[in-house]
This record gives C-alpha cells, structure tokens and sequence, in this order.
C-alpha cells in the first residue's frame, strides 16, 4: 500500500505592510485563481485527499479552503498547525508521524522555506530548489505515516498553475 503526501505552497499574497502583519496577509486575485486551478488538477487527477493539514496564516489557510472546495472537501475538516506556519521540517514531520494510517493521501499548506526543505529531506528521488507560490508537488511512500523519516518517500510530480499554461 502506498501513502501520499502532496506538498503545496501557498498562493500568492499580497505583499507584507506596516499595517498588516506577516500571517494575516490575504490572497491575490491571481493567488485565488492559482489556488482553484491546484484544486481541479487534484480533483481530476482523482487524488482522493483524506485529509488537509495548513498553517494558520491567512494566506496559507485561504489556499487550503479553495483547494478543498474545488476537490469537495468539508472546508471544517481542515486541520490548522502552528508549527508549520512556525517552519521546521522535523516538528512538522512529527504531526505527520501522527496521522491516522486511514488517512491514505495528504495535503499540506506551508510556506517557503520550510516545504522545500521537508520535501528534500522525505525525498529519496529528487531534490528541488525552489517552490513558486501555489506550486504542488507528491511524494509517495511505501510505509504508513507513523513511520515517515528522511528519505524515506519518492517524488512523483511537480505542478504549477501558471507555468504549466504557458
């Protein structure tokens, strides 16, 4: 049996201010569209997502909601995690190591640089350097969650909204 994670950055947001702090910055009208356009490569790629996993901040949160409704999922089902707004791989592996094995494909909503860096460190088959915003990538593993651990998982895809339409 095969488990999988789906790793999304969050879509675009409008840039930080003096007025508004870092986690409460909302989505662009662009972040929007790119967030449905992830939503409906999931849905019709069939991938049968389990559970969502987002980081607190606005933007993140408001990813994880678009995405949800474009594959209909009970947006109340979304699981918020401080740490991952916070940013380390190994705390944030450890509430992966936490799913229920039921859960056979997850997403989660992070931020740069923290999902590159779990990516890279799950990933036996592919290092990546950068995430664009609303950029997805899977990783598969041949074990349950519980058992997750440095590259322990394969890279299956990576996709992007914008640049796969140009």
């Amino acid at each position: 049996m095969n488990w999988i994670l789906y790793l999304m950055r969050h879509a675009q947001a409008v840039p930080g201010t003096s007025l508004l702090s870092d986690k409460d910055r909302t989505l662009t009208e662009q972040g929007k569209q790119d967030a449905l356009n992830v939503g409906m490569k999931l849905r019709t790629d069939n991938s049968n997502i389990n559970l969502i996993l987002s980081s607190p901040a606005t933007r993140a949160l408001s990813t994880a909601h678009l995405v949800a409704q474009e594959i209909n999922m009970d947006t109340n089902k979304i699981q918020q995690e401080e740490i991952i707004y916070r940013a380390d791989k190994i705390e944030i592996l450890k509430i992966l190591n936490t799913i229920s094995d039921s859960v056979t494909s997850a997403l989660l909503v992070g931020h740069y640089p923290s999902i590159i860096e779990l990516h890279n460190y799950l990933s036996t088959t592919k290092e990546i350097a950068t995430m664009n915003t609303a950029e997805l990538c899977a990783l598969t593993f041949e074990m349950p969650w519980s058992e997750l651990t440095e590259s322990s998982g394969q890279h299956e895809f990576s996709y992007h909204p914008y640049l796969d339409n140009l």
